[in-house]
């Protein structure tokens, strides 16, 4: 592997684990010290990759808004509402269906952005900005082809369960960010996403056209 190839591995390998680490025991509470640990490198190579634990942050910040406006140009919604008319199948067009390889990564990613919000201003901006926003406007686009395809009805209220989605998400991060530290069942993001995917089946049962 050449330097350069090794270089990019190791900033990946910073990137996984800082999201876990995050995760588990709280922006704040980790230090450049638990980072390179966790790594297998010492503190000092650490700053050869970012120059702080913040430009860490923005890094992860940044790959996930880019992860989620890439797949959203790209996915063919009606499509795969058609092949695909469940709860799964929402969650892959809201991009909350992560790449394969990288879910466990993503799943550390959110679990920060709602554990985080409520005491870093930097990732509140983003979820109250980015996060939140790019969610409706997907929960619209979703519900939007679930009606044209006659999976709902088209009287379906898609501002009743955008505000439904982000009510449980909040109360999702007030719960978790109680659990930082304790590894207490069910705070993380996947629980997230199994909250997400229940609301997505209710919604439906709720919505069925005809």
């Amino acid at each position: 592997m050449s330097n350069s190839q090794d270089k990019v591995s190791t900033r990946e390998k910073i990137i996984t684990c800082a999201a876990g680490l995050f995760a588990k025991k709280g922006f704040t509470e980790t230090t450049i010290r638990d980072l390179a640990a966790a790594v297998g490198i010492k503190g000092a190579s650490l700053y050869n990759h970012f120059p702080s634990k913040n430009a860490i942050l923005d890094y992860i910040l940044d790959d996930y808004t880019t992860q989620n406006t890439d797949v959203f140009l790209t996915r063919d919604i009606p499509s795969i509402l058609r092949n695909n008319p469940t709860p799964d199948g929402i969650l892959e067009c809201m991009q909350l269906s992560f790449p394969e390889g990288r879910v466990d990564y993503y799943l550390n990613v959110l679990c920060v952005l709602m554990q985080e919000q409520h005491r870093n201003p930097v990732i509140r901006g983003f979820v109250t900005g980015q996060f939140i926003t790019q969610v409706e406007k997907n929960i619209k686009t979703v519900m939007d082809a679930l009606k044209m395809h006659n999976i709902i009805r088209k009287d379906a209220d898609p501002d009743y369960w955008v505000k439904t989605c982000s009510s449980l998400m909040y109360t999702f991060a007030s719960r978790l960010v109680l659990g930082v530290g304790d590894g207490s069942q069910g705070f993380t993001g996947r629980g997230m996403i199994d909250m997400l995917r229940s609301t997505f089946e209710l919604m439906l049962k709720t919505c069925k056209s005809g």
